[in-house]
C-alpha cells in the first residue's frame, strides 16, 4: 500500500505528464486532493494565443473560447482576492491580444516568479506595465516583446538593469517603426552577459557599435537576427564572429552592406553554425558561400535567396551538407534544373524552394 504522505508527490509527478498533452484540467474536478496536486502545475505556465491574428491585424476575431477564457483569467487576476497558486506561474504568453496597462500590473504584482514573458503583437497597453517588469521580475530570463508598440529605449534599459539573468531578447519590428535605438542594445550588452538569444528584426536604427559591443560583452550568444537592418556593415558581423564562437544561427535578411567578408569570417570562426539566413544579401557570391558549405557541416537551414550564387554552389553542398533539412535558392537566376535535381538525388528528405 501506498504510504498517504508519498501520494501527492506521484499524483504531481503523474500530472506533469499530463500538462504537457493538456489534459491536465479535469482531474481537477476528481477530488480535492486531485486539485491541490494539479492546480499549482496548472498555474506554472498561462498561455493565451489568438490564432487569428495572423489574418486580422487587430485581432479582432477571436474565438469565443478564447475570449472566455480570456475574460475570466482578467477577472481572477484583477480582483481583490488572488488564487493560492498564482504566485507559481512561471511561463506567461499573451499573444496577438487586447490588454491593458491594469492587467499587466495585476499580474505582475501578484506573479513575482514569471521567468518567461510573451507579449507578441499584443496591443492596447503603454510603455508603464512594461517598465514595472523591471521591478516585479527580477528572475525574468526570456522576454518576448515582438511587435509591441508601447516599448521604447527606457522600457528595454530598466529591465536590463534589474533581470542580469536575461538569456532571451526578442525585440523584432513587424513595420520598422520601432522606438528602438543603439543605446539600447549598448545596455543590453552591458548588464546582460549571459545573453543567447538576441532578435533585433526589423530595427532599422541598431549600429555597428552596438553590435560590437553585444560582442565584447555577450560571448555565450548563440542566436542574431538583424534582418531589414540597412545600416549595419562587415565591421559588425565579424565581431559577432570572432567575440561569439559558438553562434548557431545568423539572420541577416536585407542586411544590403553585408559582403563575402562577414561569411568568410563566420565560416572560418563559427563551426557549429546551423542556420544561416541571407535573403536578399546581394554583395555575396559563391566564394564565400562555399566557404560556409565545406566549413560548417551541422548546418541545417540556408537560404540565398535573390543572390547571384550559381550551380557550384549547389554542387558544393550536395557533397558536403550532410545535415541540411531546408534550403531556400528562390530567385537565384545562374542556378540550373540541372544542379537542383543533382542536390536531389543526394538528399531525398531535403526541403528545397526554388
Amino acid at each position: 500500500m501506498t504510504h498517504p504522505l508519498i501520494l501527492p508527490e506521484l499524483l504531481e509527478n503523474i500530472f506533469s505528464f499530463l500538462a504537457k498533452d493538456k489534459a491536465l484540467y479535469p482531474t481537477l474536478f476528481v477530488n480535492h486532493l486531485w486539485y491541490q496536486c494539479g492546480a499549482p502545475i496548472l498555474w506554472h505556465r498561462v498561455e493565451f494565443f489568438n490564432k487569428d491574428y495572423h489574418q486580422s491585424r487587430r485581432a479582432l476575431n477571436m474565438s469565443r473560447a478564447l475570449t472566455r477564457r480570456l475574460i475570466n483569467f482578467k477577472k481572477v487576476m484583477r480582483g481583490k482576492i488572488k488564487p493560492l497558486y498564482c504566485s507559481k506561474m512561471a511561463y506567461l504568453r499573451l499573444e496577438g491580444l487586447k490588454i491593458s496597462d491594469a492587467f499587466i500590473t495585476a499580474i505582475l504584482h501578484s506573479c513575482p516568479n514569471i521567468r518567461f514573458l510573451i507579449l507578441d503583437r499584443s496591443y492596447g497597453f503603454t510603455n508603464i506595465p512594461i517598465i514595472e517588469i523591471a521591478k516585479y521580475c527580477p528572475k525574468l530570463l526570456h522576454l518576448s516583446l515582438d511587435a509591441c508598440k508601447a516599448i521604447t529605449d527606457r522600457c528595454i534599459s530598466e529591465i536590463t538593469r534589474s533581470c542580469p539573468n536575461l538569456k532571451y531578447i526578442s525585440l523584432a519590428s513587424l513595420y520598422r517603426d520601432s522606438n528602438i535605438y543603439s543605446k539600447t542594445v549598448i545596455e543590453i550588452a552591458r548588464f546582460c552577459p549571459n545573453l543567447v538569444y538576441l532578435n533585433l528584426n526589423g530595427q532599422p536604427f541598431i549600429n555597428n557599435e552596438s553590435i560590437c559591443t553585444i560582442a565584447r560583452s555577450c560571448v555565450n550568444l548563440q542566436h542574431l537576427d538583424l534582418s531589414f537592418n540597412e545600416i549595419i556593415t562587415d565591421e559588425a558581423i565579424c565581431a559577432i564572429a570572432t567575440g561569439c564562437p559558438d553562434m548557431r544561427s545568423y539572420f541577416l535578411e536585407e542586411c544590403k552592406q553585408i559582403t563575402n567578408k562577414s561569411i568568410k569570417k563566420i565560416a572560418q570562426l563559427n563551426q557549429n553554425l546551423q542556420k544561416l539566413i541571407l535573403t536578399s544579401c546581394y554583395g555575396i557570391t559563391n566564394d564565400a558561400v562555399c566557404n560556409i558549405v565545406r566549413s560548417c557541416p551541422n548546418i541545417q537551414n540556408l537560404s540565398f535567396q535573390y543572390i547571384y550564387i550559381t550551380d557550384k554552389t549547389i554542387y558544393e553542398i550536395a557533397y558536403h551538407c550532410s545535415n541540411l533539412s531546408v534550403l531556400n535558392v528562390k530567385k537565384c537566376p545562374f542556378i540550373s534544373d540541372k544542379s537542383i535535381y543533382f542536390l536531389l538525388s543526394k538528399k531525398l528528405t531535403l526541403d528545397i524552394d526554388w
